[in-house]
């Protein structure tokens, strides 16, 4: 109810500032006037600073910085997933409220995360209508990709669908949308239970998984699929976390974020991960605790992740949180380096 409430404002907001509209044709006059818009960032680092010292748990994570990002506009907030170019200088992220964000990162010369360009693209997603979302019931964006080949999929909960974005080797979500075909299993997925997750894995299959609920078991439905063909699954949950989003790692291993938030004082934010090669029809994945983040780095209500891997081998890791409009809750994207294994 408090984020149907929000995008109501939101759509409120939007025609007066003349930048946005509710949904019809991409041409009638209550359709964006622009999409997307130029809106301001602004970043501050937060957390430990680049010279400072402090003990993590894992030899195998270097931190390399953490930014607290706010725009002025009413859009802004609610990030559910990201990804980063390949290069490293920008980043592209979805809202629950039917929203993208594209920005440029900045680094210092030793590489750690400096702040973002004061400038970012805003846009509305667009449905295979070529309209914009009138409601939150069908705008809830979860998940990001890239799709095989090229273009982006993002997966929407509530209405479980999953929607390609060609858009021409650009790195945005402008565009009318096409449907991606899905399986049954995730049509038929709780309401607020849908597909969370969505990775293009290294031989170009699509890795799709759902948050789970606690009143349905301990297992998260996951699956891949290749040329229509689908592979389905199960993602083990334990200690309460729940899977919200993947990247790839070297040698053929899934990197899965979790959260876990049941009430004050019980926010936790780990990674697992797990053998791409394990996937089989009808098998139970048992992922492998690989890092839990603590104080002093910062934590928050993280959602979205993505990985690079450097031509040079390197691999870096990026998550975002979503502050759910919440004057409590913060946007935040923090940046590892996973270092090699002795």
């Amino acid at each position: 109810m408090k984020k149907n409430i929000i995008f109501v404002i939101i759509l409120c907001f939007a025609p007066i500032t003349l930048l946005f509209g509710a949904s019809t044709k991409l041409k009638d006059s209550k359709q964006p006037i622009e999409n997307p818009i130029t809106v301001k960032l602004v970043s501050n680092q937060v957390g430990p600073h680049e010279n400072d010292r402090f003990d993590s748990d894992s030899p195998l994570l270097k931190y390399k910085g953490t930014l607290l990002l706010h725009s002025p506009h009413p859009a802004f907030g609610g990030f559910s997933d990201l990804l980063i170019s390949n290069d490293r200088k920008s980043f592209l992220a979805i809202t629950d409220m039917g929203f993208w964000l594209k920005a440029d990162l900045n680094y210092t010369s030793s590489g750690f995360l400096e702040g973002v360009s004061p400038e970012a693209k805003l846009g509305q997603l667009l449905n295979t209508r070529g309209e914009t979302f009138a409601i939150k019931y069908s705008s809830d964006a979860e998940g990001l990709s890239r799709a095989a080949g090229s273009g982006f999929l993002v997966s929407y909960e509530r209405v479980h669908r999953i929607n390609y974005y060609n858009n021409a080797g650009k790195f945005d979500l402008s565009g009318t949308a096409s449907k991606f075909k899905t399986s049954a299993q995730i049509k038929e997925l709780p309401e607020n239970g849908g597909i969370e997750t969505l990775l293009l894995l290294a031989d170009e299959r699509l890795f799709v998984m759902a948050e789970g609920d606690p009143e349905f078991g301990s297992l998260s439905y996951a699956a891949v699929t290749e040329k229509n063909h689908w592979t389905h699954f199960n993602y083990q949950r334990t200690q309460g976390f729940r899977p919200t989003s993947a990247g790839n790692l070297p040698d053929g291993e899934i990197l899965v974020l979790e959260r876990r938030y049941n009430g004050p004082g019980t926010l936790g934010i780990r990674f697992r991960k797990f053998k791409a090669d394990a996937i089989k029809s009808g098998a139970t994945i048992v992922p492998e605790t690989f890092f839990e983040l603590k104080p002093p780095l910062p934590r928050d209500n993280f959602e979205g992740l993505d990985t690079v891997i450097t031509e040079d081998g390197r691999t870096y890791i990026y998550i975002i949180s979503d502050d759910n409009f919440s004057p409590v809750q913060r946007t935040i994207i923090t940046m590892f380096e996973l270092l090699p294994k002795a």
